[in-house]
């Protein structure tokens, strides 16, 4: 049966601007692939899929603040409905 997880941002992260979305709705996201572009100003950092799924809904947009816990974009997943931990920005090189 499918279930609907939100991408979020983990609780001990700061504040970010989103810069990007990287995968476009109605796209299967893979885990480990860089969903969206955050900055915190200084640098630019990716937001990796914590499970794969369909993107079905950003809520975001290019310069929105992202607090943590913020819901950034819905994904539905196939299987079991199971915990999805919160993203952690991965700073680009």
């Amino acid at each position: 049966m499918p279930f609907m997880y939100e991408l979020k941002l983990a609780g001990e992260e700061p504040s970010y601007t989103f810069v990007q979305q990287l995968i476009s709705v109605g796209s299967v996201a893979d885990v480990n692939r860089p969903a969206c572009t955050l900055t915190d100003g200084t640098m630019e950092f990716h937001v990796m899929v914590p499970k794969l799924g369909l993107i079905v809904e950003w809520f975001v947009e290019n310069g929105t603040v992202i607090e943590n816990g913020t819901a950034m974009a819905r994904l539905v997943c196939e299987g079991d409905e199971v915990a999805v931990p919160a993203a952690v920005p991965v700073r680009l090189r």
